[in-house]
């Protein structure tokens, strides 16, 4: 090194270049501290200590072999004070540690700073922006398929077949056991009051008017939002950090058209017909109840037919299919806006199920409204 060239006014050394990390300082004409860093940087290392002066740094490495957590932690801790900081020639992997060592600490001075109203107010602007982003892809959701039933859009219909086994034939255990048992507790619980008035034979209109309007389509529903919610916003979230789904935009190829469309369609296809298994498998374990009880298998057919008309079928039915897509999409929407990191993936499967079953209890509400004013 030429010390007495112009270009260099002060140097500083930090460990010998060799295997051990070690950082070399050199103060630049113009006042810019420059860091030259090499070497094996590992945590069970000593790690070299240097002396920023200034308000500018550029750091440059020379020989680095390796490195772990323990290089962007160090270069946080050296650098988090300095106003112009220039890292360009670093290896893009060690920038983006460093960036996120930044982001994390700024956001969590931000949350130990920010007071109440501060806080309610950030939270305010997030929700505005995830409603905006919300309505923005159920737009194009129903644009896609508007797409699709002209012939235009690109769909995958590889995944709607696998989709439809996924959803539909693979969920039939769970939503035959859940269903059995929702049908046994309301049939127990109709009988315990039913006795009392000496009308324990109306149990079988209770358990089928309750499964065909309203159990079957609900129970199916958030069956579908634990199951295959966050299984689509897993699946379209890991796309998202493997940067699939920047790989079919560039190749013109809309993401929500060839990987929502299929999913969405699927599920709302086959939500409907397990919610009708899932009321006939509850009627039968209301019957088995009943019939261990006080009433005749005889007895209690009767009275379940007599219940169950075509209204309350059809009820239920457009339930069923409300569920089914809210389900989908909320799977589907998760996903697509989901972090690119490991805990991204994981946040969206969660929110996934939780805006999916939010959603549902909240239609499901409005639907009550609606068939009660018209008389359904």
């Amino acid at each position: 090194m030429n010390i007495g060239s112009p270009k260099y006014l002060t140097v500083k050394m930090s460990h010998a270049a060799t295997g051990l990390p070690f950082a070399r300082t050199e103060v630049l004409a113009d006042g810019t501290a420059l860091v030259t860093i090499g070497g094996s940087w590992k945590r069970d290392q000593p790690l070299p200590e240097i002396v920023i002066k200034g308000d500018r740094a550029k750091v440059v490495a020379e020989a680095l072999t390796d490195f772990d957590s323990s290089l962007p932690a160090w270069l946080y801790a050296h650098f988090k004070n300095i106003r112009q900081l220039d890292l360009s020639t670093l290896p893009v992997r060690l920038q983006s540690l460093v960036q996120m060592a930044e982001k994390a600490s700024s956001e969590q001075a931000k949350s130990d700073h920010d007071g109440l109203l501060e806080t309610f107010g950030n939270w305010g602007v997030e929700s505005g922006g995830s409603w905006g982003r919300a309505f923005e892809h159920i737009g194009h959701t129903a644009l896609g398929f508007l797409k699709m039933l002209v012939g235009r859009a690109k769909v995958n219909w590889g995944d709607f077949t696998l989709q439809l086994q996924t959803a539909g034939v693979d969920a039939l255990p769970i939503v035959a056991l859940l269903g059995f048992l929702t049908g046994l507790i309301m049939a127990y619980v109709g009988l315990i009051q039913l006795r009392q008035v000496g009308a324990t034979v109306y149990v079988a209109n209770l358990v089928s008017l309750a499964m065909t309007r309203e159990m079957g389509a609900l129970m199916t529903g958030i069956i579908a939002c634990g199951r295959t919610s966050t299984a689509f916003a897993s699946q379209l979230g890991s796309m998202n950090v493997s940067q699939e789904t920047d790989a079919l935009r560039a190749l013109g190829i809309n993401p929500i058209e060839y990987l929502a469309l299929p999913r969405i369609l699927a599920v709302t296809l086959m939500v409907p017909l397990l919610a009708v298994f899932a009321t006939f498998i509850g009627i039968f374990g209301g019957m088995v109840v009943a019939c261990a009880g006080d009433l005749s298998i005889e007895q209690y057919l009767t009275q379940a037919v007599r219940a169950i008309t075509f209204k309350s079928f059809l009820v239920g039915f457009i339930k069923s299919i409300a569920f089914g897509f809210i389900a989908a999409w909320a799977g589907c929407y998760r996903g697509s806006v989901a972090k690119r990191s490991a805990l991204g993936v994981g946040e969206a499967a969660t929110s996934a199920a939780v805006l999916g079953i939010t959603f549902i209890v909240i239609f499901d509400a409005i639907f009550a409204v609606i068939f009660n004013l018209f008389d359904l």
